[in-house]
């Protein structure tokens, strides 16, 4: 697995335990979106996302199930925990394994079961219900432990650039974001010193999905409502956009800043991707979050009722920002994240579906599919159908 320099933070996953429909057990993107590792029943297996092929795959000669799974960037070290029918090590343990080597050179235990991990290059960072954990990546020292709100899912995001070492998870309070910001150095120095800390008061409901963008300026989190995104400036709380996905409730799978901040990527459990236009920083709205002109992100501004002119006497979601495209998969469990070109998703779907899709930044609208393929066992050798790109 050759290594490559990081983009973007750290990306989304999906806990798929248990699973009727395939032996996959965990999805999850590498740090800069270019490959997906899938823990299976019986191992895991790495893909490049964009151009879609199998890169590696291990199965372990005695069996044993893999619930997480985490690499860094495309080195050959990944982060296990255990899952699955038979796990092939304790859920409530990391290792750390040498996929050169094929051997574990490192593990953590914990009194509950790990619910996910991220990696980069100087740091570990292990998310259990109701409690973070740092160390270093080194000697595994430990550098800091953050007190939780329930996080089943293991929400956190790590900045994986070397500019600056940031960690989100969610706060103390229900609906609510902990930012922290750690010095370059952070390893060096066991307990670690925090430079600072931003409490974002996100949502009044449980964060579902969050997503920092590239250089960590900005926050996007959702809530177990799923109906409306909000942007937030990490560096205090200003509210920067709110987003409307739907008037229905939905569960947020995924969120995913493009590589320039200029979009954002949303799946919910309806089967719908959404893509967002992105305010520059400084050209939001503050709390009242009416959004950004048509000249302040790529091409054109989301989308705005028709009634908005009724906005002062009718709900919020008149004068709301809808979505600026959109693309429909057969799945109701699925990530998504931006392709090589900055107007293309690829989207992993836990039934073993690949898609990779294409939006018209100006115009907008129903995304067009480019390729699609099939990367579980039930189908063998890969199903793959290319689609037309869009004419020029």
């Amino acid at each position: 697995l050759p290594h490559a320099l990081s983009r973007l933070s750290y990306g989304q996953i999906m806990d798929l335990q248990p699973n009727p429909v395939n032996e996959i057990l965990y999805i999850n993107f590498n740090q800069d979106f270019t490959c997906f590792v899938c823990g299976t029943e019986s191992g895991f297996r790495v893909y490049s996302t964009d151009p879609f092929r199998l890169t590696h795959r291990r199965d372990f000669e005695d069996g044993g199930g893999l619930g997480v799974v985490s690499m860094l960037f495309r080195t050959n070290i990944l982060a296990f925990s255990g899952g699955g029918q038979n796990p092939r090590f304790q859920p409530h343990k990391v290792v750390l394994w040498d996929d050169r080597k094929a051997r574990v050179i490192a593990e953590l235990s914990f009194r509950s079961p790990v619910k996910s991990v991220r990696l980069r290059r100087e740091l570990v960072v292990v998310a259990l219900t109701n409690k973070v954990y740092v160390y270093g990546f080194s000697n595994l020292s430990l550098l800091d432990s953050i007190e939780t709100t329930s996080n089943p899912k293991g929400l956190c995001c790590l900045s994986v650039g070397p500019e600056r070492v940031v960690l989100v998870c969610p706060g103390m309070q229900q609906g609510s974001a902990l930012v922290v910001f750690y010095p370059r150095s952070c390893e060096v120095q066991a307990p670690a010193i925090r430079e600072r800390t931003t409490i974002i008061a996100a949502h009044e409901s449980t964060i579902a999905a969050m997503a920092l963008n590239y250089d960590c300026s900005m926050l996007a989190t959702a809530s177990e409502k799923g109906t409306v995104l909000r942007v937030y400036d990490t560096s205090g709380d200003s509210r920067l956009q709110e987003l409307r996905r739907g008037l229905d409730r939905a569960e947020i799978h995924s969120l995913t800043f493009s590589p320039s901040g200029e979009y954002l990527a949303a799946s919910s459990d309806k089967g719908t991707v959404h893509i967002f236009s992105i305010c520059r920083q400084g050209q939001g709205q503050g709390s009242g979050g009416s959004g950004c002109r048509a000249s302040d992100a790529a091409g054109t501004a989301n989308a705005k009722s028709s009634l908005q002119r009724l906005s002062r006497v009718l709900p919020s979601y008149f004068s709301s920002e809808w979505s600026l495209a959109q693309f429909r998969v057969h799945d109701f469990r699925f990530i998504a994240a931006f392709g090589a070109d900055p107007h293309t998703v690829v989207i992993v779907c836990a039934n073993g579906s690949y898609y990779k899709a294409r939006f018209d930044p100006v115009r907008g609208g129903e995304m067009v599919r480019e390729e699609y393929a099939q990367f579980d066992d039930a189908s063998v050798g890969g199903a793959r159908e290319s689609s037309p790109s869009l004419a020029s």
